[in-house]
């Protein structure tokens, strides 16, 4: 590893106000049978009357159905239906109790709603933000890795969720329970090292000058150097950022430092299809980031010619990265790359090499977030 140099910036503890610190999670939504129940006893109640529905026993389950853009819930024991309402409904369980959703079991509640498509039913958990990051660090992070790495980590998921609070509104909740966001599986995937590293970074978080959560994105390895939001990502996508810019890696030991990957002409052509430019000709890469990804290239169809983002083009060939060249034999493509995700904000292979070289979480972040201050939370809701 080459020698590591680091710009520090001071950290401080203020106190930043949160009015409130659940965040809701979109677990699912599908017109499929979805069953509900908690591993105590629980009451489902209709928020739209404030009114209990029926108590539960611990275990027992509920098929809940969309009939006509109302609420039905279906018991498996008993072959009942009970129903139909407007909603939303809840489902609390007694202290100490987990609610489950088709078998994975979540710490807070669950919230069910009738969509307006008449047909879907989606199913959101309310949880405690603390709570919400015992199952995403584990998730997003080996739970064996080195102590320093888990907290940095934490403060990195804790303040993206902040950061990207309402996030998906559009669809009634915060944030998406899967990649498109943070992965989160429910108690499932809750570990020890990770609930320690959790507990002991509790309320920390990264923000700007203004005291606001940073946008803390992150990913598994940069290949080498991180980038930049302005040269990657659309403006619509996230707004550029001093605080994800360029900065050395140190993950050498990742698996995906150096990737390659072979294809088809024909299959490239099959998976570019949607684009409607007839048989790809040719693939020019336009320009790259000052880190060598790609960020825009055109291609040159039978039909026509279009340009795309290095990402999006990733994206649609599933390569572990938009860091690569390329080269055509006969009728294959070869990619020749480095790194895996979108190389923007905390690597995680390099957060892992830094852990072991005895740097802190603290010191990991500030080489990944530049300009940003080191916060912790306060709830002050009565």
């Amino acid at each position: 590893m080459n020698k590591i140099f680091f710009i520090l910036f001071v950290f401080v503890f203020l106190p930043l106000n949160v009015e409130c610190m659940e965040i809701k999670i979109g677990l699912i939504t599908s017109d499929k049978d979805i069953v509900i129940g908690s591993s105590k006893n629980a009451t489902l109640t209709n928020l739209f009357t404030n009114q209990i529905i029926t108590k539960l026993n611990k275990q027992e389950a509920y098929i809940v159905e969309n009939h006509l853009g109302l609420i039905s819930l279906f018991n498996k024991l008993t072959n009942k239906t009970t129903g139909a309402f407007t909603g939303p409904v809840v489902l609390n369980a007694e202290e100490n109790g987990f609610v489950f959703c088709n078998k994975k079991y979540y710490r807070g509640k669950l919230i069910i709603s009738a969509n307006k498509d008449l047909k879907n039913i989606t199913i959101i958990n309310n949880v405690n933000l603390e709570d919400y990051l015992l199952s995403v660090v584990p998730a997003e992070m080996p739970n064996h890795w080195h102590k320093e790495a888990l907290k940095a980590q934490t403060v990195a998921a804790r303040t993206y969720a902040l950061g990207f609070l309402g996030r998906r509104k559009n669809k009634g909740y915060d944030l998406e329970a899967t990649v498109e966001d943070q992965v989160y599986s429910g108690i499932l995937s809750e570990r020890n090292d990770t609930t320690l590293a959790v507990r002991e970074t509790k309320d920390e978080i990264l923000t700007d000058e203004f005291n606001r959560p940073i946008i803390a994105l992150y990913h598994s390895s940069g290949g080498g150097y991180t980038d930049s939001i302005e040269n990657l990502w659309e403006k619509d996508d996230v707004k550029p950022s001093v605080h994800i810019q360029p900065r050395p890696d140190y993950d050498d030991d990742s698996p995906h430092f150096k990737w390659h990957r072979k294809y088809k002409v024909q299959d490239i052509n099959n998976i570019l299809s949607r684009l409607g430019i007839g048989e790809i000709k040719e693939i020019i890469i336009i320009s790259r980031t000052p880190a060598n990804r790609v960020m825009k290239l055109e291609i040159k169809g039978t039909t026509g010619n279009t340009s795309l983002r290095g990402e999006e083009f990733r994206k649609y060939l599933k390569l572990p990265s938009s860091k690569f060249n390329f080269v055509i034999k006969n009728e294959d493509i070869l990619f020749a790359g480095s790194g895996f995700g979108h190389g923007l904000g905390l690597s995680q292979w390099g957060s892992k090499a830094l852990a072991e070289k005895g740097f802190t979480y603290k010191e990991i972040l500030a080489h990944y977030y530049p300009e940003t201050m080191f916060l912790t939370l306060t709830n002050n809701v009565k």
